[in-house]
């Protein structure tokens, strides 16, 4: 059913911002159905064929596809919260647990953790001059050592922010989380439509008039 919605899509573009995740079908079904009540055919495939094959279809499809958006976006909402609460609560798992090795390890005076941090940001910035200094000596160096540093640099720059984190928290993803929950939680569809909407014609000032032309 997803090959003849996105076919579909060609008449109607935002449906395909609708299509995906959990709640694909659901999507397609209601695409699908409204495209087989417009033609007044009883398969998917013959919706198709007759919307391609006739303007005048084509056009009050996408009327009809305006007229459901609502619809449409709220089962996109289910998809969005879905996303948005694991994320929340991965993030949470991830604080909680930082929160959990950062407090045993003040209560049992473990140095360990800060060590490893000192440890981490020496060895980043000896492996950044080491690469700085073969550049600027022009010391002949196989391509596959500098790949190799450049791996290194990135491992040590992964262990750093690490360490920051589990030192100081990740506070700025913690308010864009919080951010994205307070727009969900008092306006779904408009959170909605902003986050998998943007940028495509949603409304009928933008997608109507091409297919007018059309059938005038």
């Amino acid at each position: 059913m997803l090959p003849i919605v996105l076919a579909l899509a060609q008449f109607a573009p935002q449906i395909a911002h609708w299509i995906g995740g959990s709640r694909a079908e659901q999507v397609a079904q209601k695409v699908v159905d409204i495209a087989q009540t417009v033609t007044g055919t009883s398969t998917p495939e013959q919706a198709l064929a007759a919307i391609q094959a006739n303007p005048d279809l084509a056009y009050r499809f996408q009327e009809s596809i305006v007229e459901s958006q609502i619809d449409l976006q709220r089962i996109a909402a289910d998809v969005e919260k879905t996303r948005i609460t694991a994320d929340v609560e991965t993030a949470k798992t991830n604080a909680a647990d930082r929160a959990n090795a950062r407090q045993m390890a003040l209560t049992e005076h473990d140095h360990t953790p800060r060590n490893l941090a000192y440890l981490y940001t020496v060895g980043l910035f000896l492996v950044i001059g080491a690469h700085f200094w073969l550049l600027f000596a022009r010391i002949p160096v196989n391509p596959i050592a500098f790949g190799v540093l450049g791996n290194i640099e990135g491992v040590l720059i992964a262990m750093v922010l690490g360490a920051k984190e589990f030192f100081f928290g990740s506070s700025s993803t913690a308010t864009k989380q919080a951010a994205v929950i307070t727009s969900f939680a008092t306006d779904p569809d408009t959170h909605v439509t902003t986050q998998t909407m943007n940028g495509a014609p949603t409304s009928a000032q933008a997608t109507l008039p091409t297919t007018a032309n059309e059938k005038s």
